[in-house]
């Protein structure tokens, strides 16, 4: 009993805390339901098979990336105006994690292809706008609650463990995606009203995590004042320049991995059950990841997560380029093709934790929101990629994406190393 009390303290002491493993839970309950409907994802396939266009697939990844910064933009002012930060993500998730149960609704009323997919990226787009207004509020959550040195290891073991639930809910998404019995209507309508069952468990995991440092004295939300020192943020901070230097190029690279799943389907010409067993392997690529980049986050440090990933998706980007010339190399070579591009998406993890290493205390909320918002006039990508692909074809889309990979992994290489940020003496 003595030695149990021992190793349960131990654990404590290294961070392994009740908010570590709640905020794990909850993390892990939301990526578990949103591999479900990822862009890359079973998205890809819904909107494939309910229209055939490319374009509103990369419609979908544009809408995602684009409706995730624009609801930072909103959400960062809010932070320090916060006095319960825990509560207001359990009120904001209640709301936000019910919209996969009205994507469902038009297609158990079997509405019109075009008509249900126009709803669906009508919520999809809602789903991420409070998505990112949640996202910074959380980010400093994390910051005070856990240790700097665990803070990517426990996002890197949301995305393992949520890759966990996926893999499980996974068996029966193949299984409905598979089955003639079904209609395509009826298919992702179960898919969404499953993703709505996984993701709304993290709203009471959230509830069980603490604010050990509170805002006791919140302050007046003011927008204009915010957003004007933000240029002033960026000139100062030399170091903020270089991961957004780093960053920007990374976004074409990481939207043209998203086509994977469609690619294969039309280049290889596959079944239906074998295109969802791609999307399940995508599923077990991203619980690697998570695995992979935690590990990697703990042992050497964030930056090492970011060059790691950006390393990766260029192999990816190149082994899809060579199927699409040797068609011949076959279904098993698109499968770990498709585990691989979902394995090194996880370099928003290393993004995010690098993002909050590097920022002062005062100045957390805008940096995570500077960091995710560079990217806004690249959220067109997707859907450029999507136009790029319906007129020359994959090969000259992930042609693109290994040529800015190559750009971002040389300018990873600037950022700071873990040793170099501990000498910056920042205040956690």
């Amino acid at each position: 009993m003595k030695g149990s009390i021992k190793i349960i303290s131990s654990f404590k002491e290294k961070g392994y805390d009740r908010n570590y493993i709640a905020m794990t839970l909850e993390g892990a309950s939301f990526f578990g339901g949103v591999g479900l409907i990822a862009a890359s994802g079973a998205v890809a396939v819904f909107i494939n098979n309910m229209t055939g266009s490319i374009i509103l697939v990369g419609l979908a990844v544009t809408l995602q990336a684009l409706c995730l910064s624009f609801g930072q933009l909103i959400g960062a002012p809010l932070v320090h105006s916060l006095r319960n930060i825990p509560k207001f993500l359990f009120t904001g998730m209640v709301y936000q994690r019910t919209a996969p149960l009205l994507m469902a609704l038009p297609l158990f009323l079997y509405a019109g292809p075009y008509t249900a997919v126009s709803i669906f990226l009508v919520l999809f787009g809602l789903f991420w706008v409070a998505d990112g207004m949640l996202a910074l509020p959380w980010g400093e959550l994390a910051a005070r609650a856990l240790k700097p040195e665990l803070r990517g290891h426990m996002m890197g073991m949301q995305v393992a463990i949520g890759g966990g639930v996926s893999l499980l809910t996974g068996l029966l998404l193949a299984w409905l995606l598979a089955t003639p019995v079904l209609s395509d209507h009826y298919r992702f309508g179960f898919i969404f009203v499953l993703t709505f069952i996984v993701l709304f468990v993290s709203v009471f995991f959230i509830r069980m995590v603490k604010d050990p440092k509170p805002n006791n004295k919140p302050e007046k939300i003011d927008y204009k004042k915010y957003y004007y020192k933000l240029p002033s943020l960026i000139k100062e901070n030399k170091i903020l320049q270089r991961v957004l230097i780093a960053r920007i190029p990374g976004y074409i690279g990481f939207s043209a991995i998203t086509f994977m799943v469609v690619f294969g389907a039309n280049t290889l010409d596959i079944s239906d059950s074998q295109i969802s067993w791609l999307v399940y392997a995508q599923i077990v690529g991203g619980l690697l990841g998570g695995i992979v980049c935690a590990e990697v986050s703990r042992r050497i440090g964030n930056k090492a997560v970011i060059l790691l990933c950006n390393t990766g998706v260029l192999m990816t980007l190149v082994m899809a380029i060579s199927l699409a010339f040797f068609p011949s190399l076959g279904y098993i070579w698109l499968i770990v093709t498709c585990t691989l591009a979902s394995l090194w998406a996880n370099s928003w993890l290393g993004y995010f934790s690098y993002i909050l290493d590097i920022a002062p205390r005062e100045n957390r909320p805008a940096f995570q929101m500077i960091s995710n918002c560079i990217g806004i006039p690249f959220s067109f990508v997707g859907y450029a990629i999507g136009a790029i692909i319906n007129e020359w074809g994959y090969a000259v889309a992930f042609v693109l994406g290994c040529i800015t990979a190559i750009i971002a992994i040389i300018a990873s290489v600037r950022l700071l190393s873990r040793k170099q940020i501990r000498t910056l003496d920042i205040n956690d």
